[in-house]
């Protein structure tokens, strides 16, 4: 009897001490900022990326304090949070038309997207780390923006909405879209 209590405890104990140590490592992987990226010089040097960073400060310092801001959703925490600027949506947006039109706003052609855009907001932001050898940026998430879009506005066909980076082919209705012509402003040899 007493070698099961004695066995129960230290078991206990190990649950509990291992227990602490996960959380204590999940926290300090979690703690990371999301906004300064780590990454690799061509020479294989570490190196921190803080384009975000940097941008959200540049909306703070050189945007009006009543300025909003047109993103996609993901960044609206951070427009507020870091810039001190009002978006039109963030992570606790729950109207679905609300993000449905910001997708058409940014997967429609770039007049009509003016058009709705200018009533709408002061700045549009968009993310590209393609150019320094990433993709998980606006491009990477514009399917999913016009499929939500099309999902209200019938005049989004999401299917023929495409980016084929291994054969760097893209759609017609892409190419035509406010988020790819501002992604690629100046840097697009087309």
């Amino acid at each position: 009897r007493n070698g099961t209590v004695v066995a129960l405890s230290l078991f206990t104990v190990h649950l509990l001490v291992n227990y602490w140590h996960t959380c204590w490592e999940t926290a300090g992987q979690l703690s990371h900022p999301q906004i300064v990226l780590k990454g690799q010089s061509r020479t294989g040097e570490p190196v921190l990326i803080d384009d975000f960073r940097e941008a959200y400060w540049w909306l703070r310092d050189n945007t009006r304090e009543d300025s909003r801001v047109l993103s996609w959703w993901d960044y609206g925490y951070q427009i507020n949070g870091v810039g001190n600027r009002t978006t039109l949506a963030d992570g606790n947006t729950w109207n679905h038309e609300h993000i449905a039109l910001l997708g058409k706003v940014l997967t429609s052609p770039e007049k009509e997207s003016w058009e709705i855009a200018r009533h709408l907001a002061d700045y549009v932001l968009v993310w590209t780390t393609r150019w320094g050898g990433m993709s998980g940026d606006d491009i990477a998430k514009s399917p999913h923006m016009a499929r939500i879009g099309s999902s209200v506005y019938e005049d989004i066909d999401f299917r023929n909405y495409w980016y084929d980076e291994r054969r760097s082919e893209v759609s017609s209705m892409m190419e035509k879209s406010l988020l790819w012509r501002l992604h690629h402003y100046r840097l697009d040899p087309k």
